[in-house]
């Protein structure tokens, strides 16, 4: 059986949900709103592509993780100066 991918318009409550290719879910279950739900479209495991890359995943891991770390440094010099006030 296929797997789906589904939000919802409401709440923006999303989930996985395994059923058959002419089952559509309409209804959230979370806020209980009805039509609300909408299939995220999605490619099959066994066809998507792995987009060429110069880098190494190592590589993109590192620099993921500096960027990260300056963002951190960023809102804490944001966050310091609101408690100086």
């Amino acid at each position: 059986m296929p797997k789906y991918a589904y939000k919802c318009k409401e709440c923006d409550h999303s989930f996985d949900a395994v059923h058959g290719m002419s089952v559509k879910l309409q209804d959230c279950d979370e806020c209980t709103t009805a039509g609300s739900l909408f299939r995220i479209p999605s490619m099959a495991y066994s066809t998507k592509i792995k987009a060429p890359t110069e880098k190494k995943t190592g590589e993109l891991v590192k620099e993921f993780i500096h960027d990260v770390k300056q963002e951190v440094k960023e809102e804490k010099k944001k966050m310091k100066g609101e408690f100086d006030k």
